[in-house]
């Protein structure tokens, strides 16, 4: 029986595991300076801000330097369309995207208007996720890059361990038919970025330029 959901495939209250990693989550944003730039019910991300611990050349030719403070994307996890009890089929996954365009609008609009992002070049992080084919598409039309760094770092390895361990837990918590027969080993952590140039050529003044 998954956590959050009942024989009638109802919501459930969350179980103790669900509250401890919610009021953990609560902690960590307010930590690490992480926003909502939205009150739009559609978005479905967060920001904050951090150093890039790289130095990346992206597509466009935007060199993120390390050290350079730049907008780290998150998941509002609370908004993500939830995976129906049937599994994720071709309706959930147009909802996520649909949400997502809307989300990366915003975000092009908070770019311009938040003074806190005036100044942000790069737009990216890193995403512990079952990096399906079909997943990768879609980042890449949205006018993500993905890359994968393997562990260089003794601490590398423990934060891509600690990741995989959060994420499913995070998932367990707030989608709990994502994780239904699904371990740690599906899991894996990729870097995405997306310039700012980029985010307002394709999402700037209501993402016109982009196909939805």
């Amino acid at each position: 029986m998954l956590p959050g959901v009942s024989m009638t495939g109802k919501p459930r209250p969350p179980d103790l595991l669900s509250r401890l990693v919610i009021a953990i989550d609560r902690s960590m944003r307010r930590r690490l300076g992480i926003w909502e730039f939205s009150d739009d019910p559609d978005c479905i991300l967060r920001v904050g801000l951090t150093r890039s611990r790289w130095e990346m050349t992206l597509n466009d030719g935007t060199v993120i330097r390390r050290g350079e403070t730049i907008g780290m994307i998150h998941a509002w996890n609370e908004r993500v369309p939830p995976i129906p009890p049937t599994g994720a089929d071709m309706a959930w996954a147009r909802e996520l995207r649909r949400r997502l365009i809307r989300s990366l609008q915003l975000l092009a609009r908070a770019a311009r208007e938040d003074p806190r992002l005036q100044t942000i070049r790069g737009f990216g992080g890193s995403g512990v996720l079952h990096f399906s084919p079909a997943i990768l598409r879609l980042l890449g039309r949205l006018g993500l890059e993905i890359y994968e760094l393997p562990p260089q770092t003794v601490r590398d390895r423990i934060e891509e361990q600690v990741g995989r361990v959060w994420t499913w837990l995070m998932r367990r918590t707030f989608n709990p038919p994502s994780v239904e027969g699904r371990g740690l080993d599906v899991l894996s952590r990729r870097f995405y970025w997306l310039s700012r140039e980029k985010l307002l050529q394709m999402y700037g003044d209501g993402g016109e330029n982009h196909d939805q």
